[in-house]
């Protein structure tokens, strides 16, 4: 037990704070213990938290305890990338991030989380306490560090009333050569109902192709022991040209990705930084025969087996040689920093608001000459302020917006005027959401759909390196509008944004999941259909 000290170092777990008439103390939750509590009632427990707040006069016995808390401290770990610059060799860089991460620690409070069991004691009293911004402070309606979870789904995992039932993604079929099906088709997968492994099996299949000259791919995060990492070997073995742009700043992913950097070194493939200001978050994987010829996928979501059978996003597949012309100037771009034009793509910083902006302009015109226009939007992010000016301007002269935004959202609903036709909503489900895609109509019988690896934030746009790439061809396109028409249509795990800022769930009759949906749909087949 601790005398409250502001330099005190708190776990970063729970932590008890007990006030007396003279003093604070603070103790610790301790770590070796399990957080649930058996009581002896059977599927009854308490939290340790708990029993500790009840025995704490035998912890103080020489002031009356006044009041308890539970809480949580969380440090800023980020320490800044002061050392940063284009000039820097990519052996220089990567010494720099590995001496980043041997030396950063710790640094100061910028989050401090506690539950209200009733007390009067507001935000107000942690924020002078720790001495943070009110901002900074978190009433938790409920138990604080709700990881003691995982320990109930281990409990309860064969109680299949309490828990999502187990589903099998669909994959590809494989007695058909997925590379050969890419030469007179696109393919546009949805993770997790179609698995991961589909992506596996196209860059299995190119690394086995003996036309296969040259593989290149961005990597943000991938899980350790990656399927992905081992193809990638055996393509630099086997003779192939394997380029790979390892982001090292990617958030908490620093030391993982820097032992991915000596791995493939390690295995003759040819590992680069890119753009080392600015963070390299797209993702894309590009494979030649010969100079200008070959496939490439381009997704919204990481190359990790892991979080992709848990977060919905999308991927697209193709051998259409206008993307890639597209993907080969876009290496170019990365590995030499030189200046490129592209037929389709849309890269940012820069281009990806501009074309958010200058389609949303473009769809307000139709929607003024004839009534029909309107714009779709899903990510899980919106804060950026000149998209959310630029969806107010529209707004004002009636242009309808659909949006799905999973996360953080700045725009108000209600202050565009009478004409105003904008609708928000959360989709809060049994999987994260995660793809991000947009869906802009000009008119009656015109709309282009995108898929992109960015979300409609200020750092997204103007400080990474991202994707927005739009879908031509017909097949992918129409079942990239029935996805979007479907999640317009959920109803079950849908959350709607209203002007007070909240979200409210409606409740309607007959209303859909569209999650469930597409988990319904995996009962009746067993590989991804392609025809």
């Amino acid at each position: 037990m601790q005398r409250f000290s502001k330099t005190y170092k708190y776990r970063r777990n729970l932590n008890l704070l007990m006030e007396t008439p003279h003093h604070i103390y603070t103790s610790p939750v301790p770590e070796d213990l399990d957080r649930l509590v058996e009581t002896g009632i059977e599927n009854h427990y308490i939290l340790i938290e708990d029993v500790i707040r009840n025995v704490a006069t035998d912890l103080i016995r020489k002031y009356k305890i006044k009041k308890t808390y539970v809480f949580r401290v969380t440090y800023d770990q980020n320490k800044p990338y002061d050392f940063l610059s284009k000039d820097m060799t990519d052996d220089e860089y990567l010494n720099k991030m590995i001496n980043y991460v041997d030396t950063r620690e710790l640094r100061n409070i910028m989050r401090v989380e506690f539950a209200c069991n009733g007390e009067s004691h507001s935000r107000e009293y942690f924020a002078k306490l720790f001495d943070i911004s009110k901002k900074s402070v978190y009433k938790i309606p409920g138990p604080v560090d709700i990881k003691f979870l995982n320990t109930l789904f281990k409990r309860y995992r064969d109680h299949k009333d309490l828990i999502f039932p187990p589903f099998k993604a669909l994959k590809w079929n494989p007695s058909k050569n997925i590379l050969d099906y890419l030469k007179h088709s696109s393919l546009l997968v949805q993770y997790p109902y179609d698995s991961y492994s589909v992506f596996i099996d196209y860059l299995e299949a190119a690394v086995h192709d003996s036309k296969t000259t040259k593989i290149l791919i961005t990597i943000y995060r991938t899980e350790k022991d990656s399927d992905l990492l081992r193809l990638l070997k055996e393509a630099a073995e086997k003779g192939i040209e394997v380029t790979a742009i390892v982001e090292l700043k990617a958030r908490f992913d620093e030391v993982h990705n820097i032992e991915v950097t000596k791995f493939l070194r390690e295995a003759g493939v040819q590992v680069l930084f890119g753009d080392k200001v600015n963070k390299v978050h797209s993702k894309i994987c590009l494979v030649l025969h010969g100079d200008n010829r070959g496939y490439v996928q381009i997704g919204t979501g990481n190359y990790n087996a892991i979080t992709a059978n848990g977060f919905s996003d999308l991927s697209y597949f193709t051998s259409n040689q206008m993307y890639i012309d597209d993907a080969t100037r876009f290496f170019d771009y990365l590995i030499n920093e030189t200046k490129v034009e592209y037929n389709l793509l849309v890269t940012s910083p820069d281009g990806i608001k501009k074309m958010i902006i200058e389609n949303i302009r473009l769809a307000t015109e139709a929607y003024l000459r004839d009534g029909q226009g309107g714009v779709f939007m899903k990510v899980n992010g919106l804060t950026d302020v000149e998209i959310i000016n630029a969806i107010y301007k529209a707004a004002r002269q009636g242009l309808p917006f659909r949006m799905i935004v999973r996360g953080p959202c700045s725009l108000k609903i209600g202050i565009c005027g009478p004409k105003e036709d904008i609708r928000v909503k959360s989709i809060v489900g049994q999987l994260l959401e995660h793809s991000r895609i947009f869906k802009f109509q000009y008119g009656s019988d015109h709309t282009d759909v995108w898929i992109s690896s960015a979300d409609m934030m200020t750092r997204n746009l103007d400080r990474r390196v991202e994707l927005a790439v739009p879908i031509v061809e017909e097949k992918s396109k129409l079942k990239l509008n029935k996805i979007i028409n479907t999640f317009l249509k959920d109803t079950e795990n849908s959350y709607w944004l209203d002007s007070d800022g909240d979200y409210v769930k409606e409740e309607k009759d007959n209303g859909i999941s569209a999650q469930q949906t597409w988990l319904s749909r995996l009962k009746w087949r067993k590989y991804i259909k392609t025809n």
